[in-house]
Order: C-alpha cells, then sequence, then structure tokens
C-alpha cells in the first residue's frame, strides 16, 4: 500500500473537471487536487487585451504548453516579459504577480499547470508587483 498522495491508480476523464478560479482571460479547470497538490488546465481567452494580474498565494506552479503562444507578463511595474509556445514549461514562485496575453492560436489556446501549495490557488489582483505579500495564519492554539 502507497504512503503517499495516491492509494491506488485513478484517472479523471475530460467531462469529470470541474470549474476553477477564473481571472478575466483565462478559465481555468481543476482535475485533481490531493494534499497540496493541484492539477488542471487553462483555456486561455486574453487575446484583444492581457488577462487580469494575479497570483497564486501560497502555491508554487508549472505550466505545459498545449497549444498556442502567450507572452507572460511580471515584475515589480510588470516590464519584465517572455514568451512561450506549444511544448514549452514556464514555473512561477508562490505570490509572483502575473498576467498572459495570446500572441498566436487565437480561441485554442491552452496549458496544463501543477502547483504544490496550500490555501487559495488564484488571487486577482489590480495591477503590477514583484511578489504579493504573505498573507499570514492565525497560530494554532495547543
Amino acid at each position: 500500500m502507497s504512503t503517499g498522495l495516491f492509494q491506488e491508480i485513478g484517472y479523471v476523464t475530460a467531462d469529470q473537471l470541474v470549474d476553477g478560479p477564473i481571472t478575466p482571460g483565462q478559465n481555468r479547470r481543476k482535475a485533481l487536487e490531493a494534499g497540496n497538490l493541484w492539477v488542471g488546465q487553462c483555456h486561455v481567452t486574453a487575446l484583444d487585451a492581457p488577462s487580469q494580474w494575479h497570483h497564486h498565494q501560497e502555491f508554487d506552479s508549472v505550466m505545459y504548453m498545449l497549444s498556442g503562444r502567450i507572452r507572460v507578463d511580471f515584475g515589480e511595474n510588470g516590464d519584465r516579459s517572455f514568451e512561450i509556445g506549444k511544448g514549452d514549461y514556464a514555473y512561477f514562485p508562490r505570490r509572483a504577480i502575473h498576467r498572459c496575453q495570446i500572441l498566436e492560436g487565437g480561441d485554442d489556446v491552452h496549458y496544463v499547470f501543477v502547483r504544490v501549495g496550500e490555501g487559495e490557488t488564484v488571487v486577482n489582483v489590480g495591477g503590477p508587483g514583484g511578489f504579493a505579500p504573505e498573507v499570514k495564519t492565525a497560530a494554532k492554539v495547543a
């Protein structure tokens, strides 16, 4: 018997995905959540304007582009960016504020993501910044 996240082999079919947190310009769907692992996919819809600025609070994230090409903006003033397309990976530390915009692919821009952490998976914010402040949780009383 396994002592890890999973007790047996399993699978999730496309029709079992659950609508996940929405950022204007990015529609996410959750495939599974187990312990501190969160896995899903995103349909990027930010074609005419970038998605809203957001971060992934206490989650470190890795994304893998399935189709299309996007620009990801980040940095203290939102003035840094990189481009990724089909077959490329990107990773984001927790609380790193960013947004994206479609460069190629029209309505067919998708990526898969894996997150490790806890709490809310997406926090939408009003503008750029390096990193959002850490959220302090109340100490547990014994």
